[in-house]
């Protein structure tokens, strides 16, 4: 009994054992299709009957780089201290493929630490220790392609393809694309769904969305999140973690407008042709070539011109006819050229309008006159006559001519008729004209104008043009010889004189 109460009375001497450090996870599911943050802890903590563990100090943690088809992507970890019984809270970044087999994995942890062994000596250990994670069965999915038309400050379409990889089928599923970048919606929202009533294991699911990209988009590659709802065999419900659809923003469509040659007239009708390029990145399907309305004064006669199918670097012809007001200035005009196109989609697209300098000229005459018989003497007259030419590309009809001018010339008929002229055709009209006695020789101006019927049955009164006359001095006073009426005069004095001294002899 004395024993017995000496032994109760002295303290028990307490035990220490060395650093054991294990690892702690409430959750270890891993979502394939994503890299995964798994949370852990790490503790120090004896497994034996001893009383304390002593501490663990410069604890570095260098995971595996991979285990399976898992990739770790967290290189190493540090803890300062970790004292007995005081976790530390850390995590590992994992990268999970979406078709990884379902199942337990073991992500070995090469641990570096230090402790005081309690003879005062700081001893370094290295161990591994292993953080188990699960994959759970179901279904699970991976993107597995993208296409997209979409061009910078255009629209096309993205398809995304998505296989289920999982174990098993899955069930009244939705998918939900979303965009987090400013520059790509999908359609008019940044958001689209769709939705798959049955999604067999290995199936591949094609979706279409409407892909919009802005004018500040930049040619490149973007990010598009996709998550996936689904109901499993059994009836559970799951859900994916955010898969990443990568999608292309291809170069906008562009047209080189070259080759521009213009016939176009003040006051005409003309032509305004060139050469379409299509500059890509892609085809453009039944591409047209669009003229867009200069102005008040310019007026297409057709505004648009189809030039069919273009691949990249394919050009095409095109020629627009154009009429110019009479009120129109002559010069350099700037036409807007655009072309409209399909994709790959069949969807109508509109390039970028392109602007192009084009020439107007001056306005040329209907008409080209010239005279004939145009050289009068004073005090006389005759007929006054021209060739007319039509030098429009159109035929004109019921053209009337009339002449004026003025003192000292006169016309006792100052009108002509012309049935029709063809392009190029050329007719004689002749008018009576009269020089004063009294002009003085030199060059007088006719003038003369036009009244026409054009092609479109519209009647035109033309410019007024001047064709010259040269009138010429009289060739005489315009009565009798003097000096012959003199001698006639002297001839029949003398002779009268003869006869009469004949006689009265």
């Amino acid at each position: 009994m004395v024993a017995s109460l000496l032994a109760s009375a002295v303290p028990a001497v307490a035990l220490t054992s060395n650093p054991n450090i294990q690892t702690v996870t409430s959750n270890p599911t891993l979502q394939p299709g994503s890299v995964n943050e798994l949370s852990f802890k790490l503790l120090n903590d004896g497994t034996g009957a001893e009383d304390e563990t002593r501490d663990a100090y410069n604890v570095h943690v260098r995971p595996a780089g991979r285990v399976g088809p898992i990739e770790v992507e967290t290189r190493e970890l540090y803890v300062q201290s970790l004292p007995d019984g005081e976790p530390a809270d850390l995590s590992l970044d994992l990268d999970v493929p979406a078709n990884i087999d379902s199942g337990t994995y073991r992500i070995p942890l090469r641990l570096t630490y230090e402790y005081d062994n309690g003879a005062g000596n700081d001893v370094e250990r290295k161990t591994t220790i292993y953080l188990p994670v699960r994959v759970e069965s179901g279904p699970q999915f991976d993107v597995v392609d993208t296409a997209s038309t979409a061009t910078v400050s255009g629209s096309g379409t993205l398809e995304v393809t998505i296989q289920n990889v999982g174990d098993t089928a899955a069930y009244d599923s939705t998918v939900s694309l979303s965009s987090s970048a400013p520059d790509v919606t999908l359609g008019s929202d940044t958001s689209s769904t769709r939705f798959v009533d049955a999604w067999e294991r290995g199936e591949n699911r094609t979706f279409e969305f409407e892909a919009t990209l802005s004018d500040s988009a930049s040619v490149g590659n973007y990010s598009l999140a996709a998550q996936i709802d689904f109901e499993k065999p059994d009836g559970t419900t799951g859900s994916t973690p955010s898969l990443t659809v990568p999608v292309r923003a291809l170069p906008e469509m562009t047209f080189d407008i070259s080759d521009l040659q213009s016939s176009l007239r003040v006051g005409e009708e003309g032509a305004v042709s060139g050469t379409v390029t299509n500059t890509g990145p892609m085809a453009a399907d039944n591409a047209v070539v669009t003229l867009q309305d200069p102005g008040p004064t310019i007026t297409p006669v057709e505004d648009s011109v189809a030039v069919g199918s273009l691949e990249p670097g394919e050009s095409a012809p095109f020629s627009f006819d154009v009429e110019v007001t009479s009120s129109a200035s002559s010069g350099p005009r700037q036409f807007d050229f655009g072309v409209t196109y399909r994709d790959r989609d069949n969807t109508e697209q509109q390039a970028e309008t392109v602007p192009r300098r084009v020439e107007i000229g001056e306005q040329s005459p209907e008409f080209d006159v010239q005279p004939v018989n145009a050289t009068y003497s004073a005090g006389s007259g005759g007929t006054f006559e021209l060739t007319l030419t039509n030098t429009r590309d159109h035929a004109v009809s019921d053209i009337s001519a009339k002449i004026y001018m003025d003192s000292p010339l006169s016309s006792s008929d100052d009108e002509a008729f012309v049935e029709t002229l063809e392009p190029g055709e050329s007719a004689t009209i002749r008018f009576q004209l009269s020089a004063g006695s009294g002009a003085t020789a030199k060059t007088y101006p006719v003038k003369m104008d036009f009244q026409y019927d054009d092609e479109d049955g519209d009647t035109i009164i033309s410019d007024t043009y001047q064709v010259p006359v040269e009138v010429t001095e009289r060739s005489g006073s315009g009565g009798p010889p003097v000096l012959p009426i003199v001698g006639v005069v002297l001839v029949l004095v003398v002779g009268g004189g003869y006869l009469y001294y004949r006689r009265q002899g």
